[in-house]
């Protein structure tokens, strides 16, 4: 529940421009709909307040324009004053939203329970931002403000839900984006692809339930293809078939309906990807184990549990930062689409 809303001022409220007249004198544009919104914001009940870095003459019309219950200027140390607003307000971090736009914001924006950004924001603000409004700042995007919090604080808007898995969903990705290792890591996956294929190799990928279908989605956008036509690449998802599950099933067990394919097709050389949200399991595992015995390069793409002993299970591993699994799910198939469009990126930028 949102009940405090703390405003940058400059790329917000206005709209972020400065007009200097023949005396010096600077002036700002301010939407009247924003105006409105910020009365409206208050006549609803919310505790309002902005902090600006600046402290000029224009400042003081917006201190005295708007009904703010907190107001600070020359500010540039947002976060520790937004946690002073906590303690004078009592509220919590989770029920501030904040709105800004420049890089002074970026710290508040991740601090609060909900972090808004006007659609001009800079870039870094909007990966920082958990919305980023449709309208830029000082045209609008304030009353655009109101309706998104309407539905934020009602519990029984399906909104709310959908809000909070795609701020899951944006949370992973946020990690994503920030984790240089984990990036380079999927990078030389890709490398390693192109080379396999340009020896005439295979990548087989494998997984269960909702893994399995994954590992065909994947598997398919290298036989099909991205963007460009192109030839097919050598590329198979292990088949989890009924037929394939119970002969094997009943003939050996069913950690070995992976292992029994790749003894089949495999070759040294080739590479598997094994994909398991949980990191666990044991037909995926078994198959990453032949895998390096037997000179076939190995990823395993899971979720972000710690499995130390899984360092000796595979050549790569990269792990989703998350625990749940619908979510680290949708990373893989991302993760999936990065390596397939980089290798058909190289493998065929000619064409």
């Amino acid at each position: 529940m949102i009940n405090l809303i703390v405003f940058d001022i400059d790329g917000v409220i206005t709209d972020g421009t400065v007009i200097i007249d023949s005396a010096g004198n600077e002036q700002k544009q301010i939407s009247l709909k924003d105006i409105d919104a910020i009365f409206e914001l208050h006549k609803s009940g919310y505790k309002l307040a902005a902090i600006t870095g600046e402290d000029t003459e224009i400042v003081n019309y917006f201190e005295k324009r708007f009904p703010w219950d907190y107001f600070y200027r020359g500010n540039k140390t947002k976060k520790e004053t937004i946690q002073q607003i906590e303690q004078i307000a009592g509220v919590t971090r989770e029920n501030i939203c904040y709105v800004g736009d420049g890089k002074y914001d970026i710290e508040p924006l991740t601090y609060v329970g909900l972090g808004i950004c006007p659609a001009n924001a800079i870039d870094r603000v909007k990966n920082a931002s958990d919305i980023i409004l449709q309208n830029d700042g000082g045209k609008g995007c304030i009353w655009e403000l109101i309706s998104i919090l309407e539905k934020y604080n009602d519990d029984e808007c399906s909104y709310k839900y959908f809000y909070g898995r795609l701020k899951e969903h944006s949370n992973i990705f946020k990690k994503l984006a920030s984790d240089q290792e984990l990036a380079n890591t999927i990078m030389s996956i890709g490398d390693k692809v192109i080379e396999i294929f340009k020896n005439h190799g295979a990548v087989y990928l494998c997984g269960n339930g909702g893994s399995a279908a994954d590992a065909q989605h994947i598997a398919t956008e290298f036989v099909s293809r991205f963007y460009k036509e192109r030839p097919g690449l050598n590329a198979e998802a292990l088949s989890v078939n009924t037929s394939t599950l119970t002969a094997i099933g009943n003939d050996y067990s069913f950690e070995r309906v992976f292992v029994r394919q790749l003894e089949a097709k495999a070759h040294t050389g080739d590479m598997v990807i094994g994909i398991s949200t949980s990191g666990t399991s044991k037909n995926v595992l078994e198959a990453l184990r032949y895998a390096k015995r037997n000179g076939i390069f190995s990823v395993l793409l899971m979720g972000g549990r710690e499995l130390s002993e899984l360092n000796e299970v595979s050549d790569y591993i990269v792990k989703v930062p998350s625990l749940i699994t619908p979510r680290v799910q949708e990373a893989h198939i991302f993760i999936g689409h990065v390596i397939a469009e980089y290798v058909e990126h190289r493998l065929f930028r000619n064409l």
